[in-house]
């Protein structure tokens, strides 16, 4: 009988210990030998002390809505896409960074503590209600999304009002820049 008792407790931890390691939607996991030497190297260069790593290979018609490209990323939606995940942790922070099959360094996001959102987000958030009634953020963790094709970042914030969700990017003024159901 103990040991049937046991076992929903394990079950749990698997869980939760699986839920600590989020992955970039639509993407498949695959080993460092599958990923190209240019990306590894790129990596190691632009992160030195990258930790933990995980890679990841996007489908095709996956790297928009994982990634969630932009027409402001500048990203050719019709072009072949060969893109690159890959997931480490850094600095006590996780980072996740998207690359191209040549080693380019497209996007990177960090996860952090929404506490640690700059001050001019957090004020614009305060306004969140005005602009959509009924709205908070929910979320204790935001993504700080750093464009290295264009120089730009911006921060990622989810908001719920029962179980409708929003996505909000803002950028470094806090000035809401766009809005995903």
């Amino acid at each position: 009988m103990k040991r049937y008792s046991l076992l929903p407790v394990f079950i749990l931890f698997f869980v939760l210990l699986r839920a600590q390691d989020k992955t970039i939607t639509g993407t498949k996991q695959i080993s460092k030998s599958m990923t190209p030497q240019q990306v590894i190297d790129s990596l190691h260069k632009h992160f030195p002390d990258a930790k933990s790593i995980q890679y990841y290979k996007p489908p095709a018609d996956a790297v928009q809505r994982g990634w969630n490209i932009t027409e402001q990323d500048n990203l050719d939606a019709g072009a072949e896409i060969d893109y690159y995940t890959i997931s480490f942790n850094r600095q006590g922070l996780k980072y996740y960074g998207l690359y191209e099959k040549d080693g380019t360094l497209v996007k990177a996001k960090i996860e952090q503590n929404v506490e640690n959102l700059p001050d001019t987000i957090k004020h614009s958030l305060m306004n969140l209600s005005k602009q959509y009634p009924g709205y908070k953020v929910v979320s204790k963790k935001y993504y700080k999304n750093q464009n290295y094709t264009k120089s730009e970042e911006y921060f990622e914030v989810v908001a719920q009002n029962g179980n409708a969700k929003k996505t909000l990017y803002y950028n470094n003024e806090g000035a809401l820049v766009k809005v995903k159901d």
